[in-house]
């Protein structure tokens, strides 16, 4: 639940990977040069999270770069994994928006590089939001 008593914005960002019985966690770290260790205490039977980020910036951009930066180059590796395991990749970011908050808003709208780097990969953006 969401405490009304903050007068200032938040969000989360992340990258999901959803996979199923066949995913080979270990291998797709290894290719994506991830610590997989720490990415397995990220993980589900069902999804794994990777980059996630709580570090409030007014331009969502900045949150989504951060989550980003461990895959960016790395889209023909990205394909090769989705395909090989038959991943679904998803943008997800969490915005609470805040209405008393005398904060300028926060800027939602990615920037064309994230909107290129997501449909090389083949990967949806979940915008779920929150305003109290």
């Amino acid at each position: 639940m969401t405490d009304v008593t903050k007068k200032f914005h938040e969000c989360w960002t992340y990258f999901r990977v959803s996979y199923d019985e066949n995913f080979d966690m270990k291998d797709f770290c290894q290719k994506l040069d991830l610590d997989y260790e720490h990415q397995k205490r990220y993980g589900t039977d069902e999804y794994m999270e990777i980059g996630s980020n709580h570090f409030y910036q007014q331009d969502v951009n900045q949150m989504v770069r951060q989550t980003l930066k461990d895959l960016s180059g790395k889209e023909k590796i990205l394909l090769e994994l989705k395909q090989k395991y038959n991943l679904q990749y998803t943008l997800e970011r969490v915005p609470t928006i805040n209405t008393r908050s005398q904060e300028p808003m926060p800027k939602l709208s990615l920037d064309d590089d994230i909107i290129e780097f997501l449909y090389k990969i083949g990967a949806k953006d979940d915008l779920d939001y929150f305003i109290f």
